[in-house]
């Protein structure tokens, strides 16, 4: 679905953006060579090859962009295998532990617990409901920028730093490891 929205309606947009920021720089060579006084051949032949990697990136953007996010995907996850550890503890131990110990305390003290373990499991509920809303949130902005990449790749033509600083965004936020 990411891929066709950005093949069939961004790629045609930056595709429009990249054609009249192809035609400026060629007017520019043109026009930076005293008018034509200065002229060199070798001039059109950049801008054949330029365009040429310009076009070629602008209708590979997808795959671009993607192979991005499998790099960091694969960084976040064996940073992930870092961290994991076990948590296994005898069980039948603890629970006839915990028995003795609920069985010592008096009635109102079982009241405050109960209350203490209430109010727990519904601020662990309310987090569990904010982390699932940030993980959709994150979710939608990566779908986002990767179907809306081809518009800002599409000036990498030009000689501003536009391209260079979406790229670095793109980079940032697949490094998020809220969608691992």
């Amino acid at each position: 679905m990411i891929r066709s929205l950005s093949e069939t309606v961004i790629i045609p947009i930056a595709g429009m953006i990249l054609t009249f920021i192809l035609c400026y720089e060629l007017i520019q060579m043109i026009i930076d060579k005293n008018n034509m006084h200065d002229f060199d051949t070798w001039i059109f032949f950049k801008w054949i090859f330029k365009t040429f990697c310009a076009t070629y990136i602008l209708t590979h953007t997808f795959d671009i962009v993607m192979g991005i996010f499998d790099v960091a995907q694969h960084v976040v996850n064996g940073s992930a295998g870092l961290i994991s550890g076990s948590l296994d503890m005898n069980n039948a131990i603890a629970l006839d532990t915990l028995q003795a110990q609920l069985e010592a305390m008096d009635v109102w003290a079982l009241i405050g617990l109960w209350m203490q373990t209430s109010i727990v499991s519904l601020c662990i509920t309310a987090m569990s409901i904010c982390i699932f809303l940030i993980i959709y949130g994150r979710m939608i902005e990566i779908y986002l920028t990767v179907s809306v990449a081809p518009i800002p790749l599409s000036t990498m033509a030009n000689r501003d730093e536009v391209c260079c600083e979406r790229v670095k965004t793109i980079t940032y936020k697949q490094r998020q490891p809220a969608h691992s």
